[in-house]
């Protein structure tokens, strides 16, 4: 399907009364916003690129209805996966993954990666003061910023969000991943859609960027910013049947509450799932390469990890397993570099 880019230069009336459900009503297609402000240069603000994930819309809309017209610095506003948005999910069977179609993406070229080519040239035009792009989880984490090359700014930038950062370059054609080198860039993981502190520490962040003259020039303390790396992606194949109910009859079976071990540290002897097959599960690291048995094994069918590693955006919803992954698995950052 064809996606066309909307441009404008201000806020349609009713955007503070928007709800994502009826996104279409005033934005019918991906739309660019360009609001101009004081303190030069831009800031560039990414929302929706998941459909279901909504609470990025809210924190722009408390930000912007705070300065009206008189924005302290310019905002470059995309408004991404709309149709999805409008159906409440992540985005329909017949689209790629808005968040996998940026510059430098694997996937060959389609209507989307035209589509966030599009957006990328324009708010590149000129200098960029920083970039965020705003999402969800569907399971618990805490709220934390995801960078890319772990610069000074870089840092400066996923501490003023949270003191959790989480360093990663996979999957490609992420957002944040394609500003690499460009400006200070992160995407924000502000908990559950909804949630309201989450709402809150991004539009705070957001906030402090249209008002901050520079990035200091000193580096982050240790103890304002915890760094975490992701290492790999955990998949549950296609022909696995799996579920989060031990009394399930599926291949593979999680515990209830699974998702409570996001950011808790599993050591080798801590049984992460059961299962009655021998390959459960599809492990793939940042290039892309299988490395299951290098980091897990399956012993009278319970399934360990080889390594005491942490778990990150552990999802109990099926269809975003199927769509995207089971979590991800992540080392201390700082004592990988030792």
């Amino acid at each position: 399907m064809s996606e066309q880019l909307t441009i404008l230069d201000r806020l349609p009336d009713g955007f503070f009364e928007l709800e994502s459900r009826n996104i279409r009503s005033l934005f019918p297609a991906p739309t660019l916003i360009r609001l101009a402000g004081d303190r030069q240069p831009p800031l560039f603000v990414s929302i929706l690129l998941h459909g279901n994930e909504y609470s990025g819309l809210k924190s722009v809309q408390s930000v912007l209805g705070k300065y009206g017209s008189d924005l302290p610095r310019p905002v470059l506003l995309f408004i991404g996966n709309v149709r999805a948005a409008e159906a409440g999910v992540r985005m329909l069977p017949d689209q790629y993954d808005y968040n996998r179609c940026w510059p430098g993406a694997e996937i060959g070229p389609n209507a989307t990666t035209r589509l966030m080519q599009q957006v990328f040239d324009e708010v590149t035009q000129k200098p960029l003061f920083a970039m965020v792009d705003l999402h969800n989880n569907t399971g618990t984490n805490p709220h934390y910023a995801g960078i890319n090359d772990v610069t000074r700014d870089n840092q400066h930038l996923a501490a003023m969000f949270n003191h959790i950062g989480l360093v990663f370059d996979y999957p490609p054609g992420i957002c944040s991943h394609s500003f690499s080198g460009i400006c200070p860039a992160a995407t924000l993981e502000c908990g559950r859609p909804g949630d309201k502190l989450g709402i809150h520490h991004a539009a705070e962040l957001i906030d402090a960027l249209l008002h901050l003259d520079h990035f200091p020039q000193k580096p982050v303390a240790p103890h304002d910013l915890q760094l975490v790396q992701s290492r790999v992606a955990l998949n549950v194949p296609d022909d696995v049947s799996f579920d989060f109910n031990l009394a399930a009859q599926a291949d593979l079976t999680f515990e209830e509450g699974f998702e409570r071990k996001n950011f808790t540290e599993i050591k080798p002897t801590d049984v992460f799932a059961y299962t009655r097959i021998a390959r459960p599960l599809t492990v793939v690291d940042n290039h892309g390469e299988d490395v299951t048995d290098e980091i897990m094994r399956v012993e009278n069918g319970r399934v360990y990890l080889n390594r005491t590693m942490m778990p990150a955006m552990i999802t109990s919803d099926k269809t975003i397993v199927r769509q995207d992954c089971l979590c991800y698995l992540m080392v201390d950052y700082r004592e990988e570099m030792v």
